[in-house]
């Protein structure tokens, strides 16, 4: 076996740290991953989806744009407000020819944090709904104080230091709404990313005039050949490998994904190398057990993207690549496994994914297909409604890794729901105790009590956590997300509300919450937001009035809603 230390991105040399994210347990035994906006290393930002920059496409952005101004001057004279300025962010033309512009609204040249608004047309071209999340009434100066280095200077002494950090920090002048109350901020990113117990990616809202923290959470969202791949958990399936002279690795191009070793560290990553083209040994007695697994999650979750809903990769267009294959002519969507030592999480960085090893106790290593899914899926949410890590739109970050993870983990093995289906980490959790999971999305209420409500995990809006731990609650309350998609897909009476569901099965459940979070969420999505956007996206796939349709009115009122 030989070692090659990955230096390369599309051409020489990359940095190993990125914007990171994570998906295992924190301090609080908090399933979840993070997500960002960084770059890939092989290339801009992902390209907008096919249409944009076609003749047609920008005669339906320009008349996107004209139905939204006449929204906003009606809304705004409603409450005798400006209509609000905006810029488009982005167009898709999707599967059923419905057409989505998403628009970032702005206050004096300053981009709202959460103002987006989403136009939406039928294949017919007419207008079927707009998603409205600007603010109204905004009254700020957005003349600055202080500069971006001050802010900057401010959010890392709130972190404890510079010495901490292991990338360079980021700020943008924007206006926050908090409580009631608009703000002119500096949003700044940091970025510890060291293995630890304080591994994060804080976001601190520094106000512009004062120097005064206003918000902040972390942001680190806790989710050619054929070879044999002997895995931890998934048997010992084939998967795609690449052969280079006489030597193999793990890396497919024609997914265009690949698998690292980073050995135990947090800065070097490796490539895996073969010479039988056999991996692992079912056992964590070879490192290759690992690496097999993550290989073979990442080359499913890309599997289940594009034969389910025809989606390309993490962004959609067959990306984004991080490291490059070893010919030096493919970037890879990458998955790195073996980070640092006894690490209890894996996690998307806004560019990879990475896994750690757990420490024996708590977790195995977390490279289970469903992990796989959910961190992968971080990805696919930080490129389309990009729904903000805090309060009820973090959550519902964390149940869309949740439930796209179960439906990888599905997909992968066939055949009907298991109530290990509904179950989450439940291969990696706890490995001495059988039969256990860190989350179920079945019946939030048998997670682990952590005692921030009477019932952890709520499943009713009656029960959701309302304190400021675990940015809100993401991880908390994303049980009540997780109970309606499941009613939705099976069925049931709800315990608190006594109202009874009549499931649709798994695969219309998918295609609704698919469509709902690519196509009718923005990033300030509330619960009842979902509801709307669930709804909006069955009456689309299956007309208003549908028993699809219905049974999702049914689920999140049952909970709530």
């Amino acid at each position: 076996m030989r070692a090659h230390l990955v230096r390369m991105g599309c051409r020489g040399e990359v940095p190993m740290k990125r914007f990171s994210a994570k998906f295992g347990l924190n301090s609080r035994m908090f399933l979840g991953l993070a997500a960002a906006g960084a770059l890939s290393a092989c290339g801009a930002e992902a390209p907008v989806n096919p249409g944009t920059d076609s003749e047609v496409g920008q005669q339906a952005i320009g008349r996107a744009e004209q139905d939204l101004s006449a929204h906003l001057e009606k809304a705004a004279a409603a409450i005798g407000a400006t209509r609000a300025e905006f810029a488009r962010k982005s167009f898709q033309r999707d599967d059923l020819a419905f057409e989505h512009t998403r628009f970032q609204q702005a206050y004096k040249g300053v981009p709202v944090v959460g103002g987006e608004a989403i136009v939406h047309y039928d294949p017919a071209g007419a207008l079927q709904a707009i998603t409205d999340d600007f603010r109204q009434g905004i009254q700020v100066d957005v003349t600055p104080r202080l500069n971006d280095a001050e802010a900057i200077a401010r959010a890392v002494s709130l972190h404890g230091g510079f010495d901490k950090l292991t990338a360079r920090p980021e700020s943008q002048l924007v206006v926050l709404r908090h409580e009631g109350k608009d703000y002119l901020t500096y949003k700044v990113q940091l970025r510890q990313e060291d293995g630890s117990a304080e591994t994060s990616m804080p976001v601190f809202f520094i106000d512009a005039k004062t120097g005064e923290k206003v918000f902040g959470y972390d942001n680190l969202q806790t989710a050619g050949a054929t070879g044999t791949l002997k895995t931890l958990y998934s048997g010992s399936p084939a998967g795609t490998t690449f052969l280079s002279g006489t030597t193999y690795y793990l890396e497919d191009v024609t997914r265009k994904v690949g698998t690292f070793d980073m050995r135990n560290t947090t800065t070097s990553v490796y490539r895996f190398a073969d010479a039988d083209n056999i991996w692992g040994t079912n056992t964590t007695a070879s490192t290759q057990s690992a690496g097999a697994d993550a290989h073979f999650g990442a080359q499913k979750t890309y599997d289940y993207y594009l034969s389910v809903h025809n989606r390309n990769g993490i962004d959609g267009s067959g990306g984004p690549g991080y490291f490059a294959s070893i010919d030096g002519v493919t970037p890879l969507i990458s998955s790195v496994v073996h980070y640092s030592t006894g690490y209890n999480n894996a996690f998307w960085n806004g560019s990879y994914m990475t896994y750690g090893d757990g420490d024996g106790t708590t977790f195995s290593p977390l490279v289970t297909l469903d992990i796989c899914g959910h961190e992968m899926t971080h990805g696919v949410t930080e490129r389309t409604a990009a729904l903000v890590y805090s309060g009820e739109s973090g959550a519902l970050n964390e149940s869309m890794s949740d439930v796209f993870g179960a439906m990888v983990e599905l997909y992968a093995t066939g055949g009907a729901p298991t109530a290990n289906t509904w179950k989450v980490g439940e291969a990696s959790y706890t490995p001495a105790t059988s039969g256990d999971a860190l989350r179920y999305m079945d019946n939030p209420h048998a997670a682990p009590n952590r005692g921030y409500t009477t019932d952890d995990d709520p499943d009713h809006y009656t029960e959701r956590y309302t304190g400021t731990s675990d940015n809100g609650g993401v991880h908390i309350n994303s049980g009540i997300p997780n109970k309606v998609f499941y009613l939705v897909a099976v069925g049931g009476t709800h315990h608190y509300s006594g109202i009874t569901v009549t499931g649709i099965g798994v695969t219309d459940a998918a295609r609704i919450w698919y469509r709902a979070l690519t196509s009718y969420m923005t990033s300030s999505t509330n619960f009842a937001g979902a509801k709307t956007a669930t709804l909006n996206a069955a009456a689309a796939i299956f007309g208003l009035g549908s028993p699809q349709y219905n049974s999702v009115q049914a689920a999140w009122t049952a909970a709530g809603i």
